[in-house]
C-alpha cells in the first residue's frame, strides 16, 4: 500500500492500514454473499387478530393507563384498534406513549436476561398479578364475599 509521499508512515500505521483493508474486503465479501442469499418470504401479519387481543386487554379493569387512553380514543372513533397495531395511528401521542412503555419493558427484560433471570421470573417481575400466591385473581384491594 506504499505510494509516493507516504514515507512518513510508521510500520505500525502501515500494519493498521493493512488490517483495515483486510476487514473492509471481508465486509464487502460478506455483503456480496448476503445480497445473493434469498430470504424466506415474510408471512402476512394478522393485524385484526392482534387488534382483538389489544382490545380485550384494554377492557381489563387493571389495564395500563396508556392503554385506557387509547381505548377512549378508539371508543370516540378517532381510530381503530387495527390502526393502532398496524402503525396507521403511530403519530398519535397516546400511541407513542404506549409504544415507549413497551420499549421500556423490553429494555428492562433484556437487562434481566443479561443478569441471568429466567423468562418466567422476568414475566412475574413485570406483571405483579402473575406472582400473587393467594389464589385470588382479583387485586388485593378488591373485596369479594370470599374475602370477608
Amino acid at each position: 500500500m506504499t505510494t509516493p509521499g507516504e514515507g512518513w508512515k510508521t510500520p505500525e500505521l502501515r500494519a493498521a492500514e493493512a488490517q483495515v483493508d483486510a476487514r473492509f474486503k471481508q465486509a464487502q465479501d460478506l455483503a456480496n454473499r448476503l445480497r445473493d442469499t434469498p430470504l424466506p418470504p415474510v408471512p402476512p401479519v394478522d393485524f385484526a387478530a392482534i387488534a382483538r387481543q389489544v382490545e380485550r386487554a384494554a377492557q381489563e379493569r387493571d389495564a395500563p393507563e396508556q392503554l385506557k387512553a387509547l381505548k377512549r380514543k378508539v371508543d370516540a372513533g378517532e381510530f381503530t384498534w387495527e390502526d393502532v397495531v398496524s402503525g396507521k395511528a403511530a403519530q398519535d401521542p397516546d400511541v407513542q406513549a404506549m409504544q415507549q412503555e413497551n420499549v421500556n419493558k423490553m429494555k428492562q427484560a433484556f437487562q434481566m436476561l443479561r443478569e441471568g433471570m429466567a423468562a418466567d421470573e422476568i414475566m412475574a417481575a413485570q406483571d405483579p398479578r402473575r406472582h400473587r400466591d393467594d389464589g385470588d385473581e382479583n387485586p388485593p384491594d378488591v373485596f369479594t364475599e370470599d374475602k370477608w
